[in-house]
């Protein structure tokens, strides 16, 4: 799943595939990383593995540490717009409801109006709060192919592994992700996927050691050593997180020693108090959309294509692999408790206020 689904001024697809040359949109590549050369001694699949067996691994997609963003962004401006546009309408109607047919001409418009503006703030909502709970990519070794879903596109991305180029792109002010290209004989490039990983500046090294996994999956046969490397395995095949799942999830984007960790680090990066509002806000915003949004089903070709020996060692269905419990101190539960006593509290007062102002003004 491409960021840029709705997140379309930072898109590189139809772009020049350049490096150090940032697009006309101002997304920058700062490195190609040539996949022959690169060593495979060091992966890094970090937590981002749904399944693993010798036929495909599956993992999550970039879409994974932007969950919510785009629900935080358009309830709000859902909210704002019925009110105000209620408000409008109101007056209209108590100032001309003797003209009818006037009243009508401008409550028309202004429905039209309210459609569009509603429509907009939808599109960008809906792969987020409408659309999967999460948009799955997979690499399989046998037929040397790499799926992923592209709603955006309403298609899903099936793509050579030999055909790709891969790329260091800078996304933000200090994070790095890594995207596999599609490039034409123009140098265009015509699809793309963003690998689910992404690493801070000041891990940079993370990138290749990432690549290195699906290279070593891809191209290797120690599939021992690759099954090794993986922490642990986040199986949402066919089903939905859970509220627990849904924590730790949203909890590693905000510390930056778990972001970049394959294990549970010892020391927090990030004082609790400084996460503890914004934490509760964006669980409660993954799980709206992971309540509203459907489980992403591959097509049957593709699974037929994908299909796993009965008898094979490294499938990892049904494999209990996670990383031990977070655990907090007594003083971190009471400010995780403070934070999410004021995130609910102010979500409440504002759904009260916009239901109190309608009601007494509507």
């Amino acid at each position: 799943m491409l960021r840029e689904d709705y997140e379309t001024k930072f898109t590189t697809l139809n772009q020049p595939f350049e490096v150090i040359i940032p697009n006309k949109n101002g997304r920058l590549r700062l490195r190609e990383i040539d996949i022959k050369s690169l060593k495979t001694d060091q992966l890094y699949p970090h937590r981002q593995v749904i399944r693993f067996n010798s036929t495909f691994v599956e993992l999550m997609d970039s879409w994974e540490f932007i969950r919510g963003r785009a629900t935080a962004l358009a309830l709000p401006m859902w909210a704002a717009l019925f009110f105000t546009i209620s408000m409008f309408l109101f007056a209209i109607y108590s100032l001309y409801f003797k003209q009818v047919y006037w009243s009508i001409a401008i409550i028309s418009c202004l429905t039209i109006g309210l459609g569009y503006l509603v429509y907009s703030n939808y599109k960008m909502a809906k792969y987020d709060l409408f659309g999967y709970t999460h948009y799955p990519i997979r690499f399989n070794r046998k037929t040397q192919k790499v799926y992923a879903f592209s709603p955006q596109q309403q298609k899903i991305i099936e793509l050579n592994w030999q055909d790709l180029r891969f790329s260091a792109v800078q996304e933000g002010r200090f994070d790095i992700e890594l995207r596999a290209s599609l490039v034409n004989a123009d140098n265009i490039v015509e699809e793309e996927i963003i690998l689910p990983f992404i690493t801070k500046i000041y891990g940079k090294e993370l990138v290749d050691q990432h690549l290195a996994f699906f290279k070593a999956y891809m191209q290797g046969d120690d599939l021992k050593s690759i099954d090794a490397a993986i922490p642990e395995f986040f199986d949402v095949y066919n089903r939905k997180e859970s509220i627990k799942e849904s924590f730790e999830r949203v909890y590693m984007q905000f510390d930056g020693e778990e972001i970049i960790q394959q294990t549970r680090p010892a020391e927090r990066d990030n004082g609790i108090a400084t996460v503890a509002f914004p934490l509760f806000l964006l669980i409660l915003l993954r799980r709206l959309g992971v309540y509203f949004s459907k489980i992403p089903q591959w097509p049957t070709h593709i699974e037929k294509e994908c299909q796993i020996d009965s008898n094979d060692p490294f499938d990892s269905t049904g494999k209990q692999r996670h990383l031990a419990p977070l655990v907090f101190t007594s003083t971190e539960k009471f400010i995780l408790f403070l934070g999410w006593f004021l995130g609910t509290s102010i979500f409440i007062a504002f759904l009260a206020g916009l239901a109190y102002l309608s009601w007494n003004y509507g």
